[in-house]
């Protein structure tokens, strides 16, 4: 009985053995994946969000490239977007280029940079830095103010976090149009 035992006992180990031999498991080599994308671009790029004051704010362009050492940092062409104050005013923002930071929400504008508040204003410059999650603009570059009434153009301008003040500096000009004919 032991014998019979043993010998089955060794049939079982060389079946095993043949088995692993022969029948082998079909392992497919899959490629591997990078841990992070070199730089991610596409023909157009959209960014949409909400600020600190729950209102929208969204940003397009029709060329997005990521930048190759900041993941959040993405490079856009011909831009344009815009963003709704905490009272309702929607600003409108157009330029050539950006650079959008993804995570502060920091919109670096350059070249031909357009923002307009239908009815109540339009300001061209030649860069700007706009905070979407706060709505605060700034430039140090001069900037050209168009109002109903009036015409302003300074050498810097920053708004306040709501848009209500204005603050324009250096070599500051305002030109004013009165309706003096039906007075």
């Amino acid at each position: 009985m032991a014998r019979v035992a043993m010998g089955l006992g060794a049939a079982l180990v060389v079946g095993f053995i043949a088995q692993s031999i022969y029948l082998k498991p079909s392992i497919k080599e899959v490629a591997a994946i990078p841990d992070k994308a070199p730089v991610i671009s596409g023909s157009s790029s959209s960014f949409s969000g909400i600020d600190e004051n729950a209102k929208p704010f969204l940003v397009n362009a029709k060329e997005g490239v990521q930048d190759k050492s900041i993941e959040t940092l993405m490079h856009l062409k011909t831009v344009s977007g815009s963003f709704t104050r905490k009272n309702g005013g929607e600003v409108k923002v157009e330029s050539d280029q950006a650079e959008y930071e993804i995570r502060n929400k920091d919109l670096k504008l350059v070249g031909n940079v357009r923002f307009e508040e239908p009815g109540r204003y339009v300001a061209n410059l030649t860069s700007a830095e706009v905070n979407l999650n706060r709505q605060k603009i700034s430039t140090k570059d001069p900037v050209q103010v168009q109002t109903a009434n009036a015409r302003v153009s300074a050498d810097s301008m920053e708004t306040s976090e709501d848009g209500k003040i204005v603050r324009l500096k250096g070599h500051v000009k305002a030109s004013f149009q009165t309706d003096l004919a039906n007075k």
